[in-house]
C-alpha cells in the first residue's frame, strides 16, 4: 500500500515539473498558443465607395527654368457617393522636417509673408475657377497661371494650390474642412545649385529585433529643390544589405528627416552607412541580440534541471523502497 501511494506521489510531482517547465517556457516566448483562436477568414464583399474621397492630379507642378509665363492645369476628381463644393486658393508655405507644409495666412502683408516664407511665389499666380461643385464620379479642371515677375532671384521660388472642401452641417459643432493641397515649384534661370548634405544619421545602438528604424537628416545647401525618388532614391547600406528611405523632396533652404526600417538578423554586430554623391559617408553601429530567445533557452534549461531533479528523486525513493522491503 505505501509503495503504491509513494509511486503516485512521485508520477504527481514529474507531471507538475513538466507542466511548471512548459508553463515557463510559454510565458518567456510570449507562446501564440495563449492568444484567441485564429478564425477561418471568410470572403467579403466589396467595400462600398466612401461618402467622401477628393483626388487631385498631378500632386504637384515644377515649372521648368526660363519659363515666364505658362497655364498649368489641375484635375480634381470626387470618388465618393454625393457631390461636394470646392474652394481653391493659393498660400505660400514653409515645410518642416516631416515634410509638412505649413500654410501662411492670406491676410499677411507681402513683406511679412517672404520673412516667415522665404521664397513665396503665390503672388506669380492666378487661378480659374475659384469655386465649383463636383458631382460623384466627376471631374472638373483648374487652370493656374504663372507669371514670373522682372528680375526675381535667381534659383527656387515656391508656393501651393489648396483644394478645399468646406464641412457640411451636422448635428455636432465641430466642423473640420477637408482638402488637398499641391505644391508648385518655379525655378528662375541663374545659379542652379540642387546639393544637399547630411546634417545627422542615427540609429539605436542596441536591438533585440527587427525592424530597426534608421533615420537620415537631409538639409538643402543650394538654390532648387532635390528630389530624392525613383533612381536616385537613398539607400543605407547595414550588414551587407541595402535599406531604401522613403521618397521624399527637399525644399531650397530646407530639411527633411527620412525614416527607413530594417529587418536584421538574429544576431548582428553591424554598420550602417548613407552617403550622397558629393558628400562623405556617415556611418553608426548597430547591436543586435535577441535577449527574449535568451530568456526562452534559460527557462528551457531550468525546465530540464528540474525534471532531472525529479527523475533523480524518483529512483532515490525506489531504491529506498527496495531495501525498507
Amino acid at each position: 500500500m505505501n509503495r503504491t501511494v509513494q509511486k503516485h506521489r512521485r508520477a504527481s510531482l514529474v507531471r507538475r515539473g513538466l507542466a511548471l517547465g512548459g508553463a515557463l517556457s510559454l510565458v518567456w516566448a510570449g507562446c501564440p498558443a495563449l492568444a484567441e483562436p485564429t478564425l477561418m477568414s471568410m470572403p467579403t464583399a466589396p467595400a462600398p465607395a466612401p461618402n467622401f474621397a477628393l483626388q487631385v492630379s498631378p500632386t504637384r507642378l515644377v515649372i521648368p527654368a526660363g519659363t515666364t509665363a505658362t497655364n498649368q492645369h489641375f484635375k480634381v476628381t470626387n470618388k465618393g457617393s454625393a457631390p461636394f463644393d470646392v474652394t481653391v486658393e493659393k498660400s505660400d508655405f514653409t515645410a518642416d522636417a516631416n515634410g509638412v507644409l505649413n500654410f501662411q495666412a492670406q491676410a499677411q502683408a507681402q513683406a511679412q509673408a517672404q520673412a516667415q516664407a522665404p521664397y513665396a511665389a503665390s503672388a506669380w499666380a492666378g487661378v480659374e475657377p475659384v469655386s465649383f461643385r463636383v458631382a460623384a464620379g466627376a471631374s472638373r479642371m483648374v487652370n493656374v497661371r504663372v507669371t514670373v515677375p522682372t528680375a526675381p532671384e535667381p534659383g527656387d521660388h515656391h508656393f501651393a494650390i489648396i483644394f478645399k472642401v468646406p464641412a457640411g452641417r451636422n448635428a455636432s459643432n465641430i466642423r473640420i474642412n477637408r482638402g488637398v493641397a499641391a505644391p508648385v515649384f518655379v525655378t528662375v534661370p541663374g545659379r542652379i545649385d540642387d546639393s544637399v548634405e547630411i546634417a545627422g544619421f542615427h540609429a539605436p545602438e542596441f536591438a533585440t529585433g527587427g525592424p530597426v528604424p534608421i533615420t537620415a537628416n537631409i538639409h538643402s545647401l543650394g538654390t532648387v529643390h532635390r528630389d530624392f525618388r525613383g533612381t536616385d532614391q537613398i539607400k543605407a547600406r547595414v550588414g551587407g544589405s541595402e535599406v531604401a528611405f522613403p521618397e521624399f523632396t527637399v525644399v531650397r533652404g530646407g530639411t527633411r528627416d527620412v525614416t527607413a526600417h530594417w529587418n536584421p538578423p538574429l544576431i548582428c554586430f553591424c554598420d550602417a552607412t548613407v552617403s550622397l554623391p558629393g558628400s562623405r559617408p556617415v556611418t553608426v553601429r548597430i547591436v543586435v541580440f535577441p535577449l527574449h530567445l535568451l530568456g526562452i533557452l534559460l527557462a528551457a534549461l531550468l525546465a530540464a534541471l528540474l525534471l532531472t531533479w525529479l527523475v533523480k528523486c524518483r529512483r532515490s525513493n525506489r531504491t529506498d523502497g527496495n531495501v525498507h522491503a
